[in-house]
C-alpha cells in the first residue's frame, strides 16, 4: 500500500494563493517600474553561493545561513543567500571592469534565514533592493531618499515619514558625552530601542552598561535636539557636537543631502532628521534612512538603508562606496492590507468564454482568440460542468467580470451575447464587434 504523505508546511514558510500573489504582483510591478523611472538596472545573481562569499569568515553569519551541500559540493561549501546585498558585492568585484559606474542596480529574490521562526519573521522572505555603486556624492543618497518617497506615494500610501540621520554624527556620541568608545555599539544598540521603551527605559540600560549620570544627561541633550526646520536641527547639532570631528564632517554631510531633497523637490513633511535613528550597527559609515508608517507605527520600518564604504572590501579589492535601500516586501504587503490599499483578486481574467456546447467549441476557440489579440486577459471554459449555468457560477465564485456566451444559436448567426455579471446586463453583438464591446463594458464596469 502507498504511503500518505503529510502536505504540511515546513515552518517558517509560506504559500502564497492567487489572491494574495495577485496584488502583490501588482505591487512588485509598482515598485519595479517606479525604480526603473529613476534609471535603475535589473541585476539577479543566484540564490546559492559559496559559504566563504556570504560570511566573509564571519562566525555570526554561519549561524543564520541555510547550507544547501550536495555530497559531491561538500568541499565547496555551499549555502542560501541571506540578503541580496552579499552578491552585489561578488559581483562588483567579480565583474568591476565590465561594469560602468555610478552602478545603478535593483534587484529582487526570495533569501533565506536559518533561524527559529517566530510570529511575523519567516525563514524565506522576499526582498526588493536598490543601490547605488561607485559614487561617495551626498546626491547619490538624497536619490535613494527620493526613490523611497516617490516609491510609497506610487503605492498610494499617503502618510509615512522618512528619518535620516548619519552614523558619523553617532560614532561622534562617545567623544561628546565623555564615555569609552568601546562602549559606542552598546549605547547605540540602546538607542534604537527609544521607539519601544523609550529615554527612561534607554538611561536604565545605560546605567546598566557603566554609564554615570552626567554622560546620559549629554546623551538625552542629544536626542531631544530639535529645531523648527531641517537646517536649524543641524545648525544646533554642530554647535552642540563641535568637540567631535567625526560628528562634524556627518552633519554637513546631512546639509549635502537636505539640500538635494529640496532640489529634488521631495516634499518637507515626507522627512526628517531623527538623531535616535542607529540602525545598520557596524555596517553603514554614513547616512543611513527608515520609512515609518504614520497610521501603523508599531509595524516598524517598511523601506530602509543608508551608505556603505566597504563594499567589496572582502574580497580583497579596494573600497568601493554605495549607498542603497530595501523595502520589507513581506512587512509592505501587510501594511497595505491593513490600511486598506490592497485588492484581494481570485483571478487575473477579465472574460470568460463559456463552452457548454460541444458543436460551437471551435467556434468560443476563435472568440476567445480574438479577445486575447485585443490585449484583454480571457479563457475559454475548460471544467468538466457541461451546463450553462454551472459555468456562470464558477465566473461569479472566480468574480470574472464578463461572460460571453457563443452556443450553437450564436454560431450560426455569428453572433455572441456579452454579460457583466456585477451589472447583470447583457448585449447581443457580432463576431467583429466582440472585442470593441468588451473593453467598452470593462471601462463602464
Amino acid at each position: 500500500m502507498k504511503k500518505t504523505i503529510n502536505p504540511e508546511l515546513a515552518g517558517g514558510f509560506k504559500d502564497y494563493l492567487p489572491e494574495d500573489m495577485i496584488p502583490r504582483q501588482k505591487m512588485f510591478d509598482v515598485i519595479r517600474s517606479t525604480f526603473e523611472l529613476f534609471g535603475f538596472l535589473p541585476l539577479d545573481t543566484p540564490g546559492i553561493e559559496k559559504e566563504s562569499v556570504l560570511t566573509g569568515g564571519d562566525d555570526n553569519f554561519k549561524m543564520m545561513m541555510f547550507k544547501a551541500n550536495l555530497k559531491e559540493d561538500e568541499d565547496e561549501g555551499l549555502a542560501l543567500r541571506f540578503d541580496l546585498t552579499v552578491p552585489l558585492a561578488r559581483v562588483i568585484s567579480l565583474y568591476g571592469d565590465k561594469i560602468e559606474k555610478p552602478f545603478k542596480r535593483y534587484q529582487t529574490g526570495k533569501v533565506w534565514r536559518g533561524e527559529k521562526p517566530q510570529a511575523g519573521r519567516f525563514r524565506e522572505f522576499v526582498q526588493f533592493d536598490a543601490d547605488i555603486v561607485g559614487t561617495d556624492r551626498m546626491s547619490a543618497d538624497a536619490e535613494i531618499i527620493s526613490l523611497m518617497f516617490e516609491t510609497l506615494n506610487a503605492l498610494k500610501i499617503d502618510r509615512f515619514l522618512i528619518k535620516i540621520n548619519n552614523r558619523k554624527i553617532l560614532n561622534g556620541l562617545s567623544s561628546f558625552a565623555g564615555y569609552d568608545q568601546s562602549l559606542n555599539v552598546e549605547v547605540l544598540r540602546s538607542i534604537d530601542k527609544l521607539d519601544k521603551i523609550e529615554w527612561k527605559g534607554v538611561a536604565k540600560e545605560l546605567t546598566g552598561k557603566g554609564l554615570n549620570e552626567t554622560q546620559l544627561n549629554k546623551l538625552e541633550k542629544f536626542i531631544n535636539l530639535k529645531g523648527e526646520s531641517a537646517e536649524e536641527i543641524l545648525v544646533n547639532l554642530s554647535v552642540l557636537m563641535a568637540c567631535s570631528p567625526e560628528a562634524l564632517v556627518g552633519i554637513n554631510e546631512l546639509r549635502q543631502v537636505v539640500d538635494n531633497l529640496k532640489a529634488l523637490n521631495v516634499p518637507e513633511n515626507f522627512w526628517q532628521i531623527d538623531l535616535s535613528v542607529a540602525r545598520g550597527l557596524g555596517y553603514y559609515t554614513g547616512p543611513v534612512f527608515e520609512t515609518i508608517l504614520l497610521d501603523l507605527p508599531n509595524i516598524g520600518s517598511v523601506f530602509s538603508g543608508g551608505r556603505y564604504d566597504d563594499l567589496v572590501s572582502r574580497f580583497g579589492k579596494q573600497n568601493i562606496s554605495g549607498v542603497g535601500a530595501s523595502i520589507g516586501v513581506d512587512r509592505l504587503f501587510a501594511a497595505l492590507e491593513k490600511l486598506s490599499l490592497i485588492k484581494k483578486e481570485k483571478s487575473v481574467t477579465k472574460v470568460l468564454v463559456l463552452n457548454f456546447d460541444e458543436s460551437a467549441e471551435k467556434y468560443c476557440q476563435e472568440v476567445v482568440s480574438s479577445i486575447r489579440k485585443s490585449g484583454v486577459a480571457a479563457e475559454l471554459y475548460l471544467g468538466k460542468e457541461t451546463m450553462l449555468k454551472s459555468q456562470l457560477a464558477y465566473a461569479l465564485k472566480q468574480e470574472i467580470p464578463l461572460v460571453v456566451i457563443a452556443g450553437g444559436s450564436e454560431m450560426e448567426k455569428q453572433m455572441v451575447q456579452i454579460k457583466d455579471l456585477d451589472k447583470r446586463i447583457q448585449e447581443e453583438v457580432s463576431f467583429d464587434q466582440v472585442t470593441e464591446t468588451v473593453k467598452r463594458m470593462l471601462t463602464l464596469s
